[in-house]
């Protein structure tokens, strides 16, 4: 059983994970991602002088601080729950020493190796996980550590490519990783490891496609929307609501108007998409009590995020519109994810024995 000092540790890092995608957010709305022209150091140097009173150093460094701290708080996590299940001394040395390597292979701009070096990596994690049977929070640890040294990799090519492909694979990598950390704290607290929910055949098949159809659509939405915001960082390619640019389905040239459409009306579906799913959630629910409020919250943000998206639109992506427009757009995946891990969690769904 999860201890309860770990679950802290979890939720404080999930806290940080929301400053670094708030920060991350601000560099994008700011378009100060290549403020600093080299990486990993700042204009050759660990911290500039007077770094902090420059705004756009402030953001830019700023969030590399932060990442760099939920990294080690993800290494944190990673040891923690290595000591505690059959460590294998090997492994952690094998682990930190091919995360050095990578980033010198990143660094030195040999992406080939780099993509083959990962690609290993989440090989051998699926193996392990399954041959040796780790319990779940050994292998999120593990997946939370080597996705964050990916993220961070991804960061530091957008800046030496100055690429525009890197940084919506960083800003969406980033989404995922969250989603991750709030597995890891759902796995480790009390409603996981003594909450039931209990379904019929019926409603745990329903239950579960239609959370993982949920999930996927919000990450589909905020991969449209990393593009967007990649793409089009100081004005919209249109400024009316309803039609883009004067038309009602506009053609795939341009593609900067076309992708705008496409976020704006694919989002309205998914939010109706969302209440839909909510409020049949809320029934699913009933036996575990503990997650009905995040099918209650499912119910009223999407019309937040809507309203938001509106007014990033009229006030012309005004910073905090723009940047609560993406917090709350990570509060539904997230949410969303939740949903994911409850219907398809064995430890939490179990069927209706009459039934079965």
């Amino acid at each position: 059983m999860p201890s309860r000092a770990f679950h802290r540790y979890a939720l404080f890092t999930l806290a940080v994970g929301i400053v670094l995608i708030w920060w991350g957010a601000a560099v994008t709305t700011e378009d100060v991602g290549l403020a600093v022209p080299d990486w990993p150091l700042c204009y050759g140097k660990i911290n500039p002088e007077g770094w902090y009173k420059v705004p756009a150093l402030l953001l830019e460094h700023g969030h590399r601080w932060i990442g760099m701290t939920i990294g080690w708080l993800a290494l944190g996590m990673y040891f923690w729950q290595f000591f505690k299940n059959k460590p294998a001394l090997v492994e952690a040395v094998s682990i930190i020493l091919c995360g050095i390597g990578f980033f010198i292979l990143i660094k030195l701009r040999v992406y080939s190796v780099a993509v083959l070096i990962a690609f290993l990596g989440f090989t051998w994690l699926t193996m392990t996980w399954i041959g040796r049977k780790w319990v779940l929070l050994r292998g999120l640890a593990t997946l939370s550590l080597m996705l964050v040294m990916i993220q961070a990799a991804l960061g530091g090519a957008r800046v030496q490519e100055m690429s525009d492909k890197f940084g919506i694979v960083h800003g969406m990598l980033g989404q995922i990783f969250y989603c991750v950390l709030v597995f890891i704290a759902f796995a480790s607290s009390r409603t996981w490891t003594e909450g039931r929910l209990l379904l019929s055949l019926t409603e745990a098949a329903r239950a579960r496609f239609w959370s993982l159809a949920l999930f996927l659509c919000v990450f589909a939405q905020l991969v449209l929307g990393a593009s967007l915001r990649h793409t089009q960082r100081t004005h919209l390619a249109a400024s009316d609501i309803l039609t883009t640019k004067g038309q009602w389905l506009p053609s795939f040239q341009p593609q900067d108007v076309f992708l705008l459409f496409a976020h704006k009306y694919w989002g309205f579906t998914v939010a109706v998409l969302i209440i839909f799913v909510a409020a049949r959630a809320r029934r699913w629910l009933v036996t575990l009590p503990q997650m009905r409020p995040v099918a209650t919250l499912l119910l009223f943000m999407p019309t937040v995020q809507v309203a938001l998206g509106i007014f990033v639109i009229l006030t012309g992506k005004s910073f905090w519109v723009t940047n609560f427009h993406v917090l709350n757009g990570l509060a539904l995946l997230a949410l969303s994810s939740l949903l994911v891990a409850t219907f398809w969690g064995d430890r939490l769904c179990r069927r209706d024995e009459a039934e079965a």
